[in-house]
């Protein structure tokens, strides 16, 4: 069985202290909230015990973005049924029906929408025009162009 909550290779205690405490915060936002700080989230794991209304993370969506997902039934995960693949027990936040992402404001300057990137926002999908995006398409529409 894996310890999730082992120090990672290069950090001490302390860090490994600061980063459980904002996953327990963290654990407590909604989804669209809970985008904002997808980094915060612990990695899939295989031999994994979860529970409904976990969130973990696994991979990136089409933006770059750590794509996360919310547990949606007590279970013991396996490396034969990764989120993107049982819809039964993982639920992707974040995406719209048509797997586009939806907006979500980024963290900082460094965090913004590149040139290109597509998101949903508000049911509408948008192609971010110039680089970094870092405002919804209704606060800045210059920035945005609807598709």
């Amino acid at each position: 069985m894996c310890n999730l909550f082992a120090p990672l290779p290069g950090s001490d205690g302390k860090t490994q202290q600061v980063r459980r405490l904002l996953q327990l915060f963290a654990a407590q936002l909604e989804p669209d909230r809970a985008m904002e700080v997808a980094w915060v989230y612990p990695e899939f794991v295989p031999g994994a015990v979860y529970q409904t209304g976990d969130y973990l993370r696994r991979g990136v969506n089409s933006v770059g973005d750590p794509q996360l997902y919310q547990v949606t039934l007590d279970h013991r995960s396996c490396a034969g049924a990764p989120p993107e693949r049982t819809p039964e027990l993982y639920e992707p936040i974040g995406l719209d029906e048509e797997g586009t992402p939806l907006w979500s404001r980024p963290a900082g300057d460094g965090d913004g929408y590149a040139a290109g990137d597509v998101v949903s926002f508000r049911g509408v999908r948008y192609r971010c025009l110039s680089a970094p995006c870092l405002f919804s398409p209704g606060e800045v529409p210059s920035d945005w162009q609807a598709l």
